[in-house]
């Protein structure tokens, strides 16, 4: 058993049992159901209690404290252990089970999973990063992509002529400059989120597929040569604080209905409701 204590925010954690209302305010039940996707979020840089980030390398397995070891900057480093800890949080809230007791693989194209027989439950989930942001979702039964990127960052809209689709380039060079960037970043992370749904990576040609975005609904449409059916798929996108994007991409008949549900958080301290985003 590992304890640590911390007698300033009077917190104390004693593994070998697990009590999520030791740690956590602020918390929402989290209840998984079908229909359902539950999208969390955390900033990286803003947690640095070492109690908290002792717990994340304590839950993580000998494989994933190696990957983390390996990378040469401390930042790295660092968000790599809050995105397992964010992981391992998030399943456990879903599910009930310990955090520790989750084990992963990986399809043959890299997507992570659960383990075969780690839980009945048939829970799906997909991690993203960028710029300090760290997202993951989950959702019962379905396959599920997600994707977030941050709009401030510096980009060359040129790259949309060599990976997006014909008409997605044409789109884009038609928008009214001050807003083409907020449009390439909506292409982008719904691009994104689809090929991680499929759980294909970029063996998946990104010019070989076409979103359409309106203000009340995105849909999706296929080069005649790559073989899919936009009805197998339901798509979400929306901001995330001042300069965030998101979308979700859910590996389901397009005309069931899912209600997301968005969560700010510090993995085992707190969540937080953010139910004013809107989603479309």
């Amino acid at each position: 058993m590992v304890v640590f204590c911390d007698i300033k925010n009077k917190l104390i954690v004693a593994y070998g049992v697990w009590d999520n209302k030791i740690l956590e305010k602020k918390v929402d039940h989290i209840v998984l159901k079908p229909g359902e996707v539950h999208f969390f979020y955390t900033l990286t840089g803003e947690i640095q209690t070492p109690l908290l980030l002792d717990m994340y390398r304590e839950i993580s397995s000998e494989k994933e404290k190696a990957k983390i070891d390996r990378y040469k900057f401390k930042k790295d480093r660092h968000n790599c252990l809050v995105t397992r800890g964010l992981l391992r949080f998030v399943l456990s809230k879903c599910t009930r089970i310990p955090p520790k007791s989750f084990g992963f693989e990986e399809n043959s194209y890299g997507k992570p999973r659960l383990k075969i027989g780690v839980t009945k439950i048939p829970i799906n989930f997909n991690l993203s990063h960028a710029g300090g942001l760290t997202a993951c979702a989950v959702v019962l039964d379905y396959e599920i992509g997600i994707d977030v990127e941050d709009s401030a960052r510096k980009i060359d809209m040129n790259i949309a002529d060599r990976f997006f689709s014909k008409q997605e380039s044409e789109y884009l060079g038609q928008t009214i400059e001050n807003q083409k960037k907020s449009m390439f970043f909506d292409f982008w992370t719904l691009k994104e989120s689809y090929i991680k749904a499929k759980g294909k990576g970029l063996s998946i040609p990104l010019d070989k597929f076409s979103f359409t975005i309106r203000q009340d609904c995105t849909t999706i449409c296929f080069d005649d040569l790559y073989n899919d059916d936009p009805d197998n798929f339901v798509f979400f996108r929306f901001p995330l604080l001042k300069s965030f994007k998101a979308a979700i991409t859910i590996q389901a008949p397009k005309t069931k209905d899912f209600n997301v549900n968005i969560y700010k958080c510090v993995p085992f301290k707190e969540i937080q409701r953010q139910d004013q985003i809107k989603i479309i």
